[in-house]
């Protein structure tokens, strides 16, 4: 079957790090949703692993058949022909997993932040995850650093090189683990810190309101909850 370019559609073809992923997941007698299941290669190891219900979210229709016919037999898997970015999380879920569409990466992983579920495990690129992780002072720190670790736990499992995915996409990979902390944002504190990392490596001038030696560093130096402290304190 033709992959369509713009969904995103690269597929591991190495069983091994399939089998990694569903490790890390821990999916043994847990409720899985598997973003983007493609032909169900992963879903396939999911379910060998023990899981004890999965659901299957795919939003190209051509694979969405494939899915229900190839899990016919097996009760525990539910097919849902959806966009995952347009669907609400089912309440039984604990982990997320999927390799999921480098473009739209962030809103997948944005719109775990408010749910319930244990943890999520995700394919991502490389450099995406390594910005996740970043800490104050490194190059790669920024918005996307600060938010992801207000909202979650985040880890990088292991890099996957791009030869072991069909088509072979021009970057490698990474899978990430991500514990959501509960934390909640309003829209203004989001905005500010928005604002705060549009220029990073300057030095904010209108945070009189804001005790302590946090004024007086650059939005790449502050950890997220010094990012988190100084966000509350402006938006109140």
């Amino acid at each position: 079957m033709k992959l369509r370019k713009r969904l995103s559609q690269h597929f591991l073809k190495d069983k091994n790090i399939l089998r990694k992923e569903v490790r890390v997941a821990g999916v043994r007698g847990r409720t899985i949703l598997e973003i983007g299941a493609g032909d169900g290669r992963l879903t396939d190891e999911i379910l060998d692993a023990g899981a004890e219900k999965v659901y299957v979210v795919e939003k190209d229709e051509r694979f969405a058949a494939v899915l229900r016919e190839r899990f016919s037999e097996d009760e525990r898997v539910v097919v849902l022909e959806k966009d995952f970015l347009k669907m609400g999380i089912p309440d039984d879920v604990e982990v997320v997993m999927g390799n999921i569409p480098y473009y739209i990466s962030s809103k997948i992983i944005f719109q775990l932040k408010d749910t319930k579920i244990e943890r999520a495990v995700l394919m991502v690129q490389r450099e995406f995850a390594e910005k996740m992780v970043a800490k104050p002072r490194n190059k790669n720190y920024g918005r996307l650093s600060v938010t992801s670790q207000i909202f979650f736990d985040v880890k990088i499992a292991f890099p996957v090189p791009a030869h072991l995915f069909v088509p072979k996409p021009r970057v490698d990979s990474a899978l990430i683990v991500l514990k959501p902390k509960g934390v909640k944002l309003t829209e203004k504190e989001e905005d500010i810190i928005r604002k705060l990392f549009q220029h990073k490596n300057k030095m904010r001038r209108n945070t009189h309101d804001v005790e302590g030696k946090l004024a007086e560093k650059r939005p790449r130096e502050l950890k997220p909850e010094e990012v988190l402290k100084l966000v509350r304190a402006h938006a109140h």
